[in-house]
């Protein structure tokens, strides 16, 4: 892996940390994790995005909460091993 620096707002950092603490990642893991689904998908549309304070599409949001209140949801490793098992 290449260690990477970026810059991230205090506020945004800490809530997304939080939030993949919650999914049972890591930052790191979160981070890596986007950037693969951005290169799956060919790319990111922002286009009349509305996104919650979380920095999620608010239906996105709701099945994360959801989820997380039926606590039906596994833990990883890593996120190669989450990959595996969404196939």
């Amino acid at each position: 892996m290449t260690p990477t620096t970026i810059r991230i707002e205090d506020a945004t950092k800490e809530k997304a940390k939080k939030i993949a603490a919650e999914l049972g990642l890591s930052f790191n893991s979160l981070i890596n994790s986007l950037l693969k689904k951005v290169i799956r998908d060919g790319g990111v549309d922002l286009r009349n995005m509305a996104l919650t304070e979380n920095g999620f599409t608010s239906e996105f949001e709701e099945k994360v909460i959801a989820t997380d209140k039926k606590g039906d949801y596994k833990q990883f490793d890593s996120v190669d091993d989450m990959i595996k098992n969404a196939k």
